[in-house]
């Protein structure tokens, strides 16, 4: 096995690929990157443990990474699940990323398992060596705005760094939230927001006495500091219409506070306090509670039987608006296209690539993996090379690549709004009743939800 000594260590290289790598993620792949609250982060040489809601594979980990590089260029270890390492080639990579295996019960093989103690000692010294360390305490992630169960090999970390230290070292247990306009989007925004740090002093003594429990306290007081940080729908059996829900009437909720240029920061605190609202609602108004949610789902299938995004419904959009939309993308259309002819290749090439995977929560990793830094980047030298031999001109061959960018970042931009475009059209050209049933429909929803808000 490939040793993890030391991974704390300073790496040159390390720090050169986070330069790209930060780029690729911070100004290319994400629209807007917004990290909330960077004050609470701990200064860099103080011992600093990490913990965050995991949903969107390694790129939860990326959102971490770069966030502590933008602000002091710190190099935090990781812990990762222990079945990624199984080849050595892999695990070279992944201890030169700074990356530690922990192995779970379904993963791997006792041996495996029993290795873990060892990782957890070197995770315990990169801690008592003044360093950061990040960990996901839910030990997987979800498809889902929601919080799983904590494991306990947060905690054991946690507790084996102070007791290695005589329980005199004081780590700062950092909770961060990640949260994602979409998951799989390209150019879609992630706002990382960093909560106050906390000790766990007051455990330690339970811990002399009886270390299982000590897990559990911390544990509980973790998760639910984490929780009030997160979109949490906890109703799992009526996931997806709450999950709609925070759609539907977070714009209206926002609007009504005087948020006119609001950001995903404002639609992540809406969406909380739409989920608490149903919550309220559930355990309080019941039979409204299970109207809300009927209506809701007659909603949104309404929406799917005719095409329709909840975007358009109820919004004040006249013949003549629409016509000059319609009239904008027509002028438009030149320069979505040209980006899509000179994209379509490297593109396709991409989505053939994430389209194998299996985990859908690891295919944003891909798309920025392979895509972001490595695809594109070969792509676009490939298109200056080529047009500048064709053209004998480097200065036409540069412009043309980066023309070539330009117009690829506004297709995509082209192509959502010209699907809010068609939703438009489709809603206004389907039968009065309809549309009058879709209007009453998104109407009530609201109006349920802010009977328990105001």
């Amino acid at each position: 096995m490939i040793s993890f000594e030391d991974i704390d260590k300073y790496s040159v290289w390390y720090n050169i690929l986070m330069r790209f790598l930060c780029f690729a993620h911070n100004g290319v792949y994400y629209r807007r990157f917004v990290v909330k609250n960077s004050e609470n982060i701990p200064q860099q040489g103080m011992p600093t443990l990490i913990i965050a809601n995991h949903q969107n594979g390694m790129m939860d980990a990326m959102a971490i990474l770069h966030t502590l590089y933008r602000i002091d260029k710190r190099q935090p270890v990781f812990i990762a699940r222990g079945d990624i390492f199984k080849k050595d080639s892999v695990a070279k990579v992944l201890r030169f990323l700074k990356i530690l295996p922990v192995f779970r019960n379904r993963d791997g093989r006792r041996e495996d398992i029993k290795k873990d103690l060892d990782i957890f000692n070197i995770a315990a010294k990169v801690l008592c060596n003044n360093g950061t360390l990040v960990i996901f305490p839910e030990a997987g992630h979800q498809q889902g705005h929601y919080l799983s169960t904590f494991k306990k090999g947060f905690p054991r970390i946690a507790f084996t760094a102070e007791e290695l230290k005589d329980f005199k070292l004081g780590v700062q247990i950092l909770p961060i939230n990640i949260h994602y306009s979409n998951y799989f989007e390209f150019r879609s925004d992630l706002v990382v927001t960093c909560g106050k740090p906390f000790s766990y002093d007051e455990f330690f003594e339970i811990y002399k006495e009886s270390p299982n429990q000590a897990y559990i306290n911390l544990n509980e007081k973790a998760r639910f500091i984490v929780k009030s940080m997160t979109p949490d729908i906890d109703i799992p059996e009526y996931y997806s219409e709450i999950d709609a829900i925070t759609q539907i009437v977070s714009e209206h909720l926002l609007k009504r506070k005087g948020l006119v240029n609001y950001g995903l920061s404002d639609k992540k605190d809406s969406s909380m306090e739409i989920i608490a609202a149903v919550r309220n609602l559930r355990d309080d108004r019941v039979e409204d509670f299970e109207k809300l949610m009927f209506i809701t789902k007659e909603y949104l299938c309404l929406l799917k039987e005719k095409s329709i995004t909840d975007w358009a419904v109820n919004r004040e959009i006249s013949k003549h608006k629409l016509i000059l939309y319609v009239l904008m993308l027509i002028v438009a259309s030149p320069f979505a296209l040209f980006g899509l002819i000179n994209n379509f290749i490297p593109s396709t090439l991409l989505n053939t690539i994430v389209g194998k995977i299996k985990d859908p929560m690891m295919r944003s990793t891909f798309q920025y993996a392979i895509g972001t830094a490595i695809v594109i980047p070969i792509w676009y030298l490939i298109l200056l090379i080529l047009v500048s031999v064709l053209s004998k001109s480097f200065v036409f061959g540069l412009t043309y690549a980066i023309f070539s960018g330009i117009c690829g970042l506004f297709y995509r931009s082209y192509k959502r709004n010209f699907g809010k475009m068609l939703s438009v059209i489709r809603l206004k050209s389907i039968k009065r009743e309809t549309f009058n049933k879709t209007s009453a429909l998104k109407s009530n929803i609201i109006s349920l939800v802010e009977s328990v808000l105001f």
